[in-house]
């Protein structure tokens, strides 16, 4: 059946299309994801299938133009309890295991090739979305969808949270009984705003986005998200063996949210640099690590400069492997 017809033109305006991907429930009530749509002029059976971090949502025009003007189709996914897909009831960002984002990725994946039509398909994802696309792309079997994706481009992964592996032995068993029972407790201290503060135009930033679905005044870290990144960061560091090639792209530098906002613009104030380049290895064994000239944490709303030079990496590496 063709479920277009129910989307509605989309916050960023046409051509975005935005579609309510029914979940089911939870352990909270009703819960839905939101696919975001924009079609290339002339088809070429190819599609993009992104994933946006923690605390993020899909705003990146530039990035669909990119594909589109190549003749890609583009899909933008927010997942449940983040972006467009949060609801009143719900608890904005949280989980209980990444395995919970699964469902609409398949339903995602099947609208883009049962329904739209399209042969190959690139997964992509940008920080915990990247986490997320890899651990779900490194499932063996069960997934018709999954063994027809041709590609992965991962832009600062979540591989790493940082906590040392020998605090973590003894922290995530506790974190795993507590997040069980309140998954949407969260920690007292709250997680800085400022590198979403350093990308915003009201902050002297290059970017226009919803200071609700990005915060730009921080946000609370839910137990039951946090023992679900744990996991996931444990089965990279144990390898995943994904078999199609992957793009890994990352900053150069690392700085933290107390540098001044111009320098969390040139750097990742998010994620460690060396860690993201460290465990790419571990993702497969076709895996092309990048790290670009001042570049942010978001690699694609760096500066002109670096966003050009990481669409350029882009582009030649889709044109080498896919």
């Amino acid at each position: 059946m063709n479920v277009w017809p129910e989307a509605r033109t989309d916050v960023l305006g046409a051509p975005y299309e935005a579609l309510d991907l029914p979940l089911g429930t939870d352990f909270e009530g009703p819960v839905s994801a939101t696919l975001v749509r924009s079609r290339a002029a002339s088809r070429s059976g190819q599609a993009v299938l992104y994933l946006p971090g923690y605390n993020d949502y899909f705003f990146h025009r530039h990035l669909s133009e990119f594909f589109t003007s190549g003749g890609i189709d583009f899909y933008a996914l927010d997942i449940r309890k983040c972006g467009r897909s949060c609801k009143p009831h719900e608890t904005r960002n949280l989980c209980r295991s990444l395995t919970d984002y699964f469902p609409e990725i398949e339903a995602a994946a099947a609208l883009i090739y049962n329904l739209d039509g399209n042969e190959k398909l690139l997964l992509s994802g940008h920080s915990t979305g990247g986490l997320i696309a890899a651990i779900w792309l490194s499932r063996p079997g069960g997934s018709e969808f999954r063994n027809r994706v041709n590609g992965l481009f991962l832009n600062s992964p979540f591989l790493s949270s940082g906590v040392p592996r020998g605090i973590q032995s003894f922290l995530n068993p506790a974190l795993r009984t507590i997040a069980g029972l309140r998954p949407a407790a969260a920690f007292p201290h709250t997680l800085s705003g400022r590198y979403c503060q350093s990308l915003h135009v009201d902050y002297g930033g290059e970017w226009e986005f919803n200071q609700e679905w990005k915060s730009t005044a921080g946000t609370k870290l839910r137990l039951g998200w946090l023992a679900a990144i744990h996991e996931g960061q444990r089965l990279v560091r144990a390898g995943l063996r994904i078999e199609v090639p992957i793009l890994v792209m990352c900053g150069a530098a690392s700085s933290n949210s107390k540098a001044s906002l111009e320098e969390i613009r040139c750097s990742d104030s998010v994620l460690n640099v060396d860690s993201i380049f460290k465990l790419s290895t571990r993702l497969g064994e076709n895996v092309t690590s990048v790290r670009i000239k001042d570049a942010c944490h978001d690699v694609l709303l760096s500066s002109p400069v670096a966003r050009e030079s990481a669409l350029a990496t882009l582009d030649r590496w889709m044109t080498a492997f896919l």
